[in-house]
């Protein structure tokens, strides 16, 4: 909870408020054993029955239900909790019995916003109030998604959904378009389309209202606003991929959806004409990145890639870098350079080479990684077909098939880390992030396909980051510009994590640590607080960042 905020609405009050106070000062990076659920809602989600009604401004809310059958449980369910919100909110039932299309329905609830639910979606019953403050807090924006989670056949809270800010590349899978969505009558009418399912119509707006244009008209409201009943009717998953492919055709990626739960996807047939070129800064003295670099060479099936390796030291390059010089140079696609300085810094490596390249895409590699997957390549690039999306990176692994990167997260481990370490490669992670392509405040150039014109216009990495934190500065600083960062497991290669200059901060490269952290914490100050991409009822220690965060850096209103 990163702050306390005056108003009138009543919010969570299981705790006299200064307890509350204490927790939110209590340090972010001490974190206790992993909450049990049951535990953490008794804290951070009891909500009072009544609250306050000033006369202040408030969006309105009405609901649209939809349900396969008018006298199931799981619709009586969603009515009984919209018959206890103490609003009263109007609503419509969408079922084959009334016949009703969904434009029709909505034309008729006179409310600012409509709240769409499928059949055993249940609001607790401050769900209504707490949607109308959060959507002026938010400046109301024309979609708003809500976290949600599920409630199992004892009765039991379980399996909490806290999702990230809406985003292009996630929402594609499918998986952000269940619990309780808040959207705009006004863009429903202009957006909405025929639809049978609560997550057919909410994929189906939010995807258009993107085509559409402008990138921020959607937002989130980070509270659990919604129970999912085991009897909760579910979409069918070739609904949500037809919603997907026409979407696809002509905007954004070149992939298309496979109907599976969530959305899968394979490459768009003709992709991989764009030139790609590689820089790879080494010192090949060692046999391992020698290696690593003929896996790239001979285990990429892109076909208009080149590779520049570039060695950064003082003196020619010696009898060792010589010989490995002339191995790779067999390959018709590799050029050596030597780049004389007196200290390795990465980003000038990748700068001077990157000066006067003309391929349309610049791919920054370590060279201590291998691919697993020929394609890998082909898959980044096809995400970068999405005019919006500037970077991709890929999802690396240790050589015990465990995760290295998953993406990177602002504020984990106090600064910034990796997401899903030490997860094992065959399991998707939590809520499937480990697996879904999605966008990310940043991710890791020891891997990262980036647009020339891009790495042009920002004047390519900060060479005042000579080791670390140039990746993610670069990534932020795109981000800033307006431009998408795409993690893409997809794209699959090992990584043999330091092996040419080891640590980041060993030798005389430690002295810059304190200066450099500082300097990142400075300049990104508001990312690393709240990543937009890391849902803050989430936690913020390496290892334990899909844990439940104790306390939540939510704003909570009326403590």
């Amino acid at each position: 909870m990163s702050q306390f905020l005056q108003s009138a609405f009543t919010g969570p009050a299981s705790l006299p408020r200064h307890l509350r106070q204490l927790l939110a000062t209590t340090a972010r990076d001490v974190q206790p054993a992993r909450w049990d659920y049951g535990t953490w809602l008794k804290f951070f989600d009891t909500w009072p029955e009544g609250g306050n009604s000033p006369d202040i401004a408030r969006a309105s809310i009405a609901y649209l239900v939809f349900a396969r059958d008018a006298s199931s449980a799981a619709l009586a369910a969603t009515l009984r909790s919209l018959a206890v919100q103490p609003e009263n909110p109007a609503y419509a039932v969408l079922d084959p019995a009334t016949g009703m299309a969904p434009h029709d329905a909505i034309d008729k609830l006179r409310a600012d916003y409509i709240g769409i639910l499928q059949a055993g979606e249940v609001l607790p019953h401050h769900a209504t109030r707490t949607a109308a403050c959060q959507l002026e807090q938010l400046g109301r924006p024309e979609i708003a998604i809500t976290d949600d989670d599920h409630i199992a056949l004892d009765g039991a809270r379980e399996n909490p959904q806290l999702k990230p800010t809406p985003n292009h590349a996630l929402m594609l899978s499918g998986t952000l378009s269940r619990g309780l969505w808040l959207v705009k009558r006004s863009t429903l009418l202009d957006h909405g389309s025929a639809a049978d399912w609560a997550e057919e119509l909410r994929l189906s707006v939010w995807l258009a209202r993107r085509r559409a244009g402008d990138s921020h008209f959607s937002g989130r409201i980070p509270y659990i606003l919604s129970h999912r009943r085991p009897d909760a009717e579910v979409a069918p998953p070739d609904v949500l991929a037809a919603i997907v492919e026409r979407h696809l055709d002509g905007h954004g990626p070149a992939i298309l959806p496979i109907a599976t739960s969530p959305l899968t996807f394979r490459i768009e047939d003709g992709g991989g004409g764009e030139s790609v070129t590689a820089i790879i800064p080494s010192t090949l003295r060692k046999p391992e990145s020698l290696r690593c670099i003929q896996e790239i060479l001979t285990g990429t099936d892109h076909p208009n890639f080149d590779v520049r390796v570039v060695v950064m030291q003082p003196d020619p390059l010696d009898e060792v870098q010589a010989a490995a010089t002339e191995l790779l140079q067999r390959f018709p696609n590799v050029t050596v350079r030597w780049l004389k300085a007196r200290a390795f810094n990465f980003s000038k490596a990748n700068n001077d080479t990157a000066s006067g390249l003309t391929s349309e895409h610049i791919l920054l590699l370590n060279d201590d990684v291998a691919p697993i997957r020929r394609d890998w390549l082909r898959w980044m690039a096809a995400f970068l077909h999405d005019p919006r999306v500037g970077i991709v990176g890929a999802r690396l692994l240790y050589p015990d098939d465990t995760i290295q990167h998953g993406g990177v997260i602002m504020g984990l481990s106090g600064l910034c880390d990796h997401a899903h370490r030490h997860l094992p490669a065959r399991k998707a992670g939590y809520m499937g992030r480990a697996v879904l392509a999605q966008e990310l405040s940043a991710v890791t150039a020891a891997c990262m396909l980036v647009r020339r014109s891009l790495y042009e216009r920002l004047g390519g990495l900060d060479e005042n980051y000579p080791s670390a934190f140039n990746d993610v500065d670069f990534a932020l600083r795109a981000g800033e510009a307006g431009h998408e960062i795409l993690y893409v497991p997809q794209a699959e290669l090992h990584h043999y994590e330091s092996q040419t200059y080891g640590s980041h901060y060993a030798g005389e490269r430690e002295a810059f640590f304190e200066e450099e952290v500082l300097r990142m914490r400075t300049r990104w100050a508001d990312v690393c607080a709240a990543d937009p991409f890391h849902n803050p009822n989430l936690a913020l220690v390496s290892g334990s960042e899909w844990q439940l965060a104790f306390p939540p850096r939510t704003e909570i209103l009326g403590r």
